[in-house]
């Protein structure tokens, strides 16, 4: 059997995020950005600047590349149930092209010891937030974007969606979801770009648009742990520095 070309695959994916992204949706969170962000969420991480404006959210992680300190978390304060999609424009801040920005959905705790269900409950333990805090003692979904690596400025970016958490039976390079995307050219520095997930038990969508370029892309979840309910985070590697605008939540 013929596989079938990239440009048949392009298409299968815009049709299914078409698909999923035109449902019955209800708005659950609306934050242009240009109120007091304390209204929505919370952070983890002291070394972080979280500013509003009539631009957006400005969030500006902290300086010192290789202080887990500088590292930052946004979370909801509020959770949500079943099937999210998730709309945002992002701008890319900073001109480095190192390390990472993330998305998490649905997130809890692992439930053993002091890492409850209800992460907010034990947010006094990632005031320096770690990221293996995360990947070990959370369930849940994440999707880096605007994402590179941690050595070199080359510009070769990548999109990676990985399941939470890393067990015994489980590495952290086992947890990455096939699919991953490399070099797709966005995010590149002062440019806005339309950011659209919709995250199902089964499926996670995805379109980005912006600067003359469009990309969709779907990632299987039906066979990873499901993730139903739980807060929306975004975190930032330290030296990262973005603005979002118009976060909706569904």
């Amino acid at each position: 059997m013929n596989q079938p070309s990239p440009n048949e695959l392009e298409t299968e994916m815009k049709a299914t995020y078409q698909d999923l992204a035109e449902q019955h949706w209800q708005l659950r969170l609306d934050d242009p950005g240009d109120g007091d962000w304390n209204e929505h969420w919370t952070i983890d991480g002291e070394c972080c600047e979280i500013t509003n404006s009539s631009d957006g959210m400005e969030f500006k992680s902290g300086p010192d590349a290789g202080n887990n300190a500088h590292h930052g978390v946004l979370w909801t304060k509020q959770s949500f149930d079943g099937d999210m999609k998730v709309d945002f424009e992002f701008t890319r801040l900073d001109t480095i092209n190192r390390y990472v920005c993330i998305l998490y959905f649905h997130a809890n705790g692992i439930g053993e010891g002091e890492y409850h269900k209800d992460i907010h409950s034990w947010s006094a333990l990632r005031t320096e937030p770690w990221m293996k805090t995360y990947f070990e003692k959370m369930d849940m979904l994440h999707l880096s974007f605007a994402a590179y690596g941690n050595n070199d400025d080359t510009p070769d970016d990548y999109l990676r969606v990985r399941r939470y958490p890393v067990r015994g039976d489980r590495s952290f390079s086992q947890i990455e979801v096939e699919g991953t995307v490399h070099n797709t050219g966005l995010f590149l520095p002062e440019k806005t770009y339309k950011m659209s997930m919709v995250k199902t038990l089964d499926t996670l969508a995805l379109w980005i648009d912006g600067d003359g370029q469009s990309l969709y892309h779907c990632w299987d979840i039906s066979k990873v742990d499901p993730t139903e309910s739980g807060p929306f985070g975004i975190r930032q590697m330290w030296q990262k520095h973005s603005r979002y605008k118009n976060i909706k939540i569904y």
